[in-house]
């Protein structure tokens, strides 16, 4: 996974992309998932913040 944000807006479409396909999942994967896109919206908050 690529963690680095060249444009933010960008950044967010694929966030919001990851979050709508989650009910196509396993179950099982659910999880995973979730952490992942957590960190994702951690890294993006951590952009736009200047951190």
């Amino acid at each position: 996974m690529n963690l680095s944000i060249p444009d933010p807006k960008a950044h967010i479409a694929e966030v919001k992309e990851r979050i709508s396909n989650i009910s196509g999942l396993a179950l099982e994967e659910h999880c995973d998932e979730f952490e992942q896109i957590h960190s994702q919206l951690q890294l993006a908050l951590s952009e736009i913040d200047g951190i």
